[in-house]
């Protein structure tokens, strides 16, 4: 499964409506956190620092917790706020490292972002094809829900795998026998590891 979920957006289309301003949104950012893997700016970067620099493009514009929360589902409640706040800053770090990792050694994708479909007027998604050179593509579909805090991402389509759905099984699993202790130590183990892509299992 391709989890390349790199989104979000600048003030700059602020005025625009609101299908044009969430394209816009999202081809800004996902060709921004592309940029850090491929303009020679950050040619001396280590993963590291590639790292922290996506995820501050990421984090500025989208809430991932919408994300994360939708994923765990009822499982969310069983974690003190402590734990809460752990799994939340450990999958953001997974995403990014498995986006990062995953795309080193790779050339550029082409992007290329469809119009905004309008589900309801607080629901809508984005249609995306990532296109690689060696003719390789991945079509990936950004659902989004309008909240207080804006437009934010609250499910991540790739290649008809639903991101929120599968790990929401996954959380499923883990919590019928474990708890939210053993989840952060199964995270932090998995964080550790040399070589994570985007086709990672969390759990």
């Amino acid at each position: 499964m391709n989890f390349l979920s790199m989104i979000a957006s600048v003030a700059l289309f602020a005025a625009l409506p609101v299908q044009a301003n969430e394209t816009a949104k999202l081809a800004t950012t996902m060709e921004a956190t592309l940029d850090i893997m491929y303009l020679d700016a950050y040619k001396d970067y280590t993963s590291a620092q590639r790292q922290d620099a996506v995820r501050a493009i990421v984090e500025d514009q989208y809430d991932l917790e919408v994300l994360i929360r939708r994923a765990m589902a009822r499982n969310w409640s069983l974690l003190t706020a402590d734990e809460q706040m752990q799994v939340r800053n450990l999958i953001d770090q997974l995403i990014v490292k498995s986006f990062v990792e995953g795309m080193a050694g790779k050339d550029r994708p082409i992007l290329d972002c469809g119009a905004v479909i309008e589900v309801t007027s607080k629901r809508i998604e984005v249609p995306v094809v990532i296109s690689f050179p060696s003719g390789k593509t991945f079509n990936v579909l950004y659902r989004l829900g309008l909240l207080k805090t804006g437009w934010q991402i609250y499910d991540i389509v790739a290649e008809d795998i639903s991101i929120v759905s599968n790990y929401r099984q996954q959380f499923d699993d883990h919590f019928r026998k474990g708890n939210g202790a053993q989840l952060i130590e199964k995270l932090e183990k998995l964080l550790k590891q040399e070589e994570l892509d985007v086709t990672t299992i969390i759990l």
